[in-house]
């Protein structure tokens, strides 16, 4: 990228978070890559392997590690992107270095999210996207940095096209689909794979016991990488880049209910 990112805009904690997790991902991505990959896919491997059934595997035959994906999928939890990569690293050839822009509410404002993104992701969840108005310009400058990562290849970048979590008591009731995915969308023509998760909470001690007592389920459906030549015939703007992210979150949501009649037919 050749513009730096314009950190005069973020609140002093905001800045020193985020220069240190730029950081560690431009000069430490070896480092990171080691402590995900054994320490950190370990014990989450330990604390999640009883609960986690993934369904759709199968699909992403014929994907490979140099490819630059686009991994789009539902939002109810922190820790749905973490908890869907975990399952490819685990079950496929998707072990790219993995890379999840998000709210900076939690992960780049508050010290426990800070501590959650070093410890559990590596200061992967990057880069930051804030709701003030006065960053506007920060986030524009955060989703050309995701572009110019998928166009390098060899990374899984994780998105939520609804831009929040989906807090709707009926969790197959989608929120309205935000436009940035389908700019990214159009800015690097990615594979773009779909997958649909439900059953993770925010309260990961919670949910790891669950795993261990066998009351917990976690289900996640992995869909066909999307077929986006329908799309490249539409001009870059921002009326294609919301009409391309309604089509990403209604394949996400029909995943949704293939994960709701497995859950049907289990006795």
């Amino acid at each position: 990228m050749s513009d730096p990112a314009p950190v005069q805009l973020l609140d002093p904690f905001e800045r020193v978070t985020f220069t240190a997790m730029d950081l560690l991902l431009k000069h430490g991505l070896p480092v990171t890559e080691v402590w995900l990959r054994t320490i950190g896919a370990s014990w989450m491997t330990l604390g999640s392997k009883n609960m986690m059934i993934p369904l759709g595997l199968e699909r992403l035959e014929g994907l490979k590690f140099e490819d630059g994906i686009l991994l789009v999928s539902n939002h109810r939890s922190f820790f749905d992107l973490y908890m869907l990569t975990l399952l490819l690293h685990r079950h496929t050839v998707l072990r790219q270095p993995v890379l999840c822009p998000v709210r900076a509410d939690f992960f780049y404002q508050r010290w426990p999210g800070v501590l959650v993104n070093l410890i559990i992701g590596g200061g992967r969840m990057f880069p930051p996207f804030f709701r003030e108005a006065s960053k506007a310009d920060f986030n524009k400058w955060a989703l050309q940095r995701v572009v110019d990562e998928l166009h390098k290849g060899k990374v899984l970048v994780g998105y939520h096209p609804e831009g929040t979590r989906n807090k709707n008591a009926d969790p197959y009731e989608p929120l309205p689909a935000q436009p940035g995915v389908g700019k990214l969308v159009m800015d690097t023509w990615p594979i773009v794979v779909p997958a649909f998760i439900q059953g993770l909470s925010n309260n990961i001690v919670a949910d790891v016991a669950g795993n261990f007592r066998g009351t917990k389920q976690v289900v996640a459906v992995f869909g066909e990488p999307i077929d986006l030549t329908p799309f490249r015939a539409y001009g870059n703007r921002l009326s294609s880049h919301k009409r391309i992210a309604d089509a990403l979150l209604k394949t996400i949501y029909q995943l949704g209910q293939e994960e709701r009649a497995w859950r049907a037919r289990q006795p």
